[in-house]
């Protein structure tokens, strides 16, 4: 499996326009360092949420499976759909897309697909398994997000092919998941030091919740494990890096590509 980030950001990104802490600062200057709002190209076929697809510097045209998570814009962010058919128009993209995820996220991007398009709806729901066109297996579960928001919920986290744990927008409570260890973990961080309302985790909740996946075998020697959706409340890059090498997690930089095995390009 690879993965690409095309962002591992918060919903304001990294650094954010209107702050000026010491975070956004260090953010400003490094190279780089800029992160837009966490979404993640799969294998080249498959893309979890699409709130940095706009700023992807790969072509998209292989993708078949749009994934979201939930609802709220900054992660199911309908004007890439309409790109995409912009492209369509012009014979460039001849495939059919399938759409999939919570309903409310699917009703968020109706409007954005013409009439008679070439895509597909499939609403997913906690507990549920499925086979998307893109060919990965997906199990989905329920996020720690916003819970009984009926704009939003519910947010879900996925299980791609038992390789690929997408768990970001959540709060600590992570579904019961142990089989043989994941290649890759993409755990939300959103909350750094911030003292946050459980809907995401900081930075002691994700060293809490990195073990509790180490102790059920989700989590081993190989698996990658990332920080993602990260954003100011979390201190200056070489901080954070110190922090999260204790638990033997990372925080690679927009556009990494990781592959199954430990590799990275």
């Amino acid at each position: 499996m690879e993965i690409r980030l095309l962002g591992t950001g918060s919903a304001d990104g990294w650094p954010n326009p209107w702050c000026v802490c010491r975070s956004c600062a260090w953010a400003r200057e490094t190279p780089g360092a800029e992160r837009g709002q966490t979404s993640v190209l799969v294998d080249g076929t498959l893309l979890i949420d699409t709130g940095s697809a706009r700023r992807a510097r790969v072509p998209l045209h292989e993708v078949r499976t749009v994934l979201f998570t939930h609802a709220h814009p900054d992660h199911a962010d309908p004007q890439p759909l309409l790109w995409r058919q912009y492209a369509q128009a012009r014979r460039d993209v001849a495939e059919p897309l399938e759409v999939a995820g919570p309903p409310a996220a699917l009703d968020l991007c109706r409007d954005w697909v013409a009439p008679g398009a070439p895509v597909t709806w499939t609403p997913l729901l906690p507990g549920d398994a499925v086979r998307l066109a893109s060919g990965h297996r997906v199990r989905a579960f329920a996020a720690d997000h916003w819970r009984g928001d009926p704009y939003v919920g519910p947010a879900l986290l996925y299980s791609v092919d038992d390789r690929l744990l997408a768990a970001w927008d959540t709060g600590p409570r992570l579904p019961e998941v142990a089989h043989a260890p994941y290649d890759f973990v993409l755990l939300d961080c959103n909350d750094g030091l911030r003292r946050g309302d459980g809907q995401h985790h900081g930075l002691a909740a994700f060293a809490r919740t990195v073990a509790a996946l180490r102790e059920r075998g989700a989590v081993g020697a190989r698996t990658q494990v990332v920080a993602v959706a990260l954003g100011c409340a979390n201190p200056p890059g070489p901080e954070l890096d110190a922090i999260l090498a204790r638990v033997g997690a990372r925080a690679p930089f927009d556009g990494t590509v990781l592959v199954s095995g430990g590799g990275e390009r």
